[in-house]
């Protein structure tokens, strides 16, 4: 049985590189929210990325928090980026809650 793997689409305005950033991001705010006791996992992300001012997953501002610093440092639409989680269905706890909370 073949196991398709995971990808991100092409995000418009966006390198491979900042790709792979919005990926970890997201994989860890994703992670978080399926198990709250993964929480460890951003303060590796947060070590690894030390110049985004990444919020944390309980802070009421989340949602606003995460679309501002991401079209901020990435000069890329956050409404991209959800987009291309739908397309891909990849992170899809997190786009649910974003959904809810924004």
């Amino acid at each position: 049985m073949h196991i398709p793997m995971m990808k991100f689409t092409e995000i418009e305005n966006t390198t491979e590189e900042t790709r792979g950033i919005i990926y970890d991001v997201f994989a860890t705010y994703n992670i978080i929210l399926q198990n709250v006791r993964r929480v460890p996992a951003f303060d590796m992300i947060q070590q690894e990325y030390q110049d985004l001012k990444l919020p944390n997953v309980n802070d009421k501002d989340f949602g606003q928090k995460l679309k501002t610093e991401v079209e901020k440092a990435f000069n890329v639409s956050f409404n991209d980026i959800i987009k291309a989680c739908e397309h891909d269905k990849i992170f899809l706890n997190l786009v649910n809650h974003l959904k809810n909370i924004m």
